[in-house]
């Protein structure tokens, strides 16, 4: 068997959390899904914080690379476009359990690391803004309300709502 490291690790607890969410983040539920004790998991990340920590960060890198697979970097021709691409990502069924992970944290009330995702992510659309944009800020902070609301929605079973707000609020293109 294998010497378990983190590099082994935390792609298991990755899919763990995406399959549980944060109610699954207790160390005993975590180090089983790892194959691992958790007095192991302990001894590879220090504290259950800094596992939390790293776990997060590793699914947010997966997330990146899966988004960058479904909309490579680069200036998308105008907004509505973009907009329109980040709805087919969000109803992505290998995107939709990191984007419930992130709505669990944000509930979680753990200010810090969603906003550390969120900065994240922001990065992530602005590579992909209009080249011509006024406002790149502004297109941002909107592109990721929409976002947000969208992915509400997937989750509340009520995905048509946000294809019609689209229709409504956007330029067919």
């Amino acid at each position: 068997m294998p010497r378990l490291t983190r590099g082994i690790l935390l792609p298991r607890l990755a899919a763990h959390l995406l399959a549980e969410g944060l109610a699954g983040a207790a160390l005993r539920p975590m180090a089983k899904a790892a194959g691992t004790s958790d007095r192991m998991l302990i001894y590879h990340f220090g504290t259950k914080e800094r596992l939390l920590h790293d776990t997060l960060a590793h699914v947010a890198a997966e997330m990146t690379a899966r988004l960058d697979a479904g909309l490579p970097p680069g200036p998308q021709p105008d907004l509505a476009a973009l907009a329109r691409a980040l709805r087919r990502l969000a109803g992505d069924p290998a995107l939709s359990a990191h984007f419930a992970l992130w709505l669990d944290l944000l509930a979680s009330g753990d200010a810090g690391t969603a906003a550390a995702l969120l900065d994240g992510f922001a990065a992530w659309v602005a590579a992909r803004l209009p080249r011509d944009e006024a406002d790149p800020d502004a297109a941002v902070a909107a592109l990721l309300t929409l976002t947000e609301g969208i992915v509400v929605l997937d989750r509340a079973g009520r995905g048509a709502w946000a294809d019609a707000a689209l229709d409504r609020l956007l330029p067919q293109g």
